[in-house]
């Protein structure tokens, strides 16, 4: 994140260490736990709504719906 950003509170990249160094699968599971915690609340379809959401913004990939995520 560049100064810039930082001054003008823009997050437009990871800001945890080892965030670039996830797999798919674990930045996947990072999403879901952060829409349960966020919007757990409000429903299965807009926690969908917002996983989605989030997918578009990170470039994270939606798993195989056949496979097993745990």
């Amino acid at each position: 994140m560049s100064a810039a950003e930082r001054d003008n509170g823009v997050q437009s990249e990871p800001i945890m260490d080892g965030a670039t160094d996830a797999t798919n699968e674990e930045k996947l599971h990072g999403l879901v736990e952060q829409v349960q915690h966020d919007h757990g609340d409000e429903g299965a379809g807009v926690m969908a709504d917002h996983l989605r959401d989030r997918l578009d913004e990170t470039g994270v990939e939606a798993e195989d719906p056949a496979s097993e995520v745990e």
